[in-house]
């Protein structure tokens, strides 16, 4: 009894630590896995309406962001299994504008996708962004909108917003799409926390206010502007000093900008 405890426990811990989408459900069986936003509030999708979800199989599995009518940016992290193999795009679709993730917007599949060539998830995740190729484009309006890039990261200590679905602090399961503000923390204090400076990141937490597992994906945003997606943070997500870590967008703007245009013309 006490070794299956221990080995339950120790799963949770690390689908946090890397903000893998682990519920409740994942603990007891094989099968879809939940995500959450730890601190924030209910946000109707047209406040943040370049935020998808991707699903899996049928249901929530990451974030996504709009990037163009058909382009959209995700974490590579998302398109793997926990043994590090890719997964089959089939599986995949995205839903837009709705501020649920089981319900409501457009459905649309996925018809290509590309992984950064430099990601790796060991011994530390990097370059932790892909892009996805829509199989139809989307029909852009106040609940569907692209946003643009950011060109530079916002100072220390300023407020982003980071958004997302699924599990929180009071609930197994949140149907409604969530997002809570969170401050800019210097990398090298980031990297002093984490042991190490990790290229191509931004750091950003505040106590109890956090992205969490399996918010993956989803949007960091300063100022109606991209700065950021969600990879992977602390083990006890809100916890004060351990900031969360995503993608740095501003310094990835170059091979977003080439690699969505090499997707939308072939």
């Amino acid at each position: 009894m006490f070794a299956t405890l221990f080995v339950l426990l120790s799963v949770a811990t690390l689908g946090c630590a890397l903000h893998l989408p682990i519920g409740p459900e994942f603990l007891l069986k094989k099968g879809p896995i939940n995500n959450r936003i730890v601190g924030g509030k209910y946000t109707p999708i047209e406040a943040i309406p370049w935020q998808v979800s991707v699903q899996k199989l049928g249901r929530h599995h990451c974030g996504g962001v709009i990037y163009s009518k058909n382009i959209i940016i995700t974490a590579a992290h998302c398109f793997f299994d926990k043994n590090g193999n890719i997964l089959d795009l089939e599986i995949f679709d995205v839903r837009v504008g709705s501020n649920t993730s089981e319900d409501g917007g457009s459905v649309i599949k996925v018809d290509k996708r590309i992984v950064h060539d430099r990601y790796s998830r060991y011994p530390i995740t990097q370059y932790d962004i892909a892009l996805i190729l829509l199989s139809s484009p989307l029909q852009m309006g106040p609940t569907v909108k692209a946003i643009p890039l950011a060109e530079s990261v916002p100072n220390e200590g300023a407020a982003v917003l980071v958004s997302g679905w699924g599990q929180t602090e009071t609930e197994l399961d949140s149907k409604y799409l969530k997002s809570v503000y969170v401050n800019i923390v210097n990398r090298e204090e980031c990297a002093r926390i984490d042991g190490v400076l990790i290229k191509a990141t931004i750091c950003a937490g505040s106590p109890w206010k956090d992205s969490c597992g399996g918010d993956s994906g989803g949007p960091l945003t300063y100022r109606g502007k991209l700065v950021g997606i969600v990879s992977f943070g602390s083990r006890n997500c809100g916890t004060p000093g351990q900031p969360a870590v995503y993608t740095d967008v501003v310094e990835l703007r170059k091979w977003i900008e080439e690699e969505a245009t090499k997707l939308s013309s072939n």
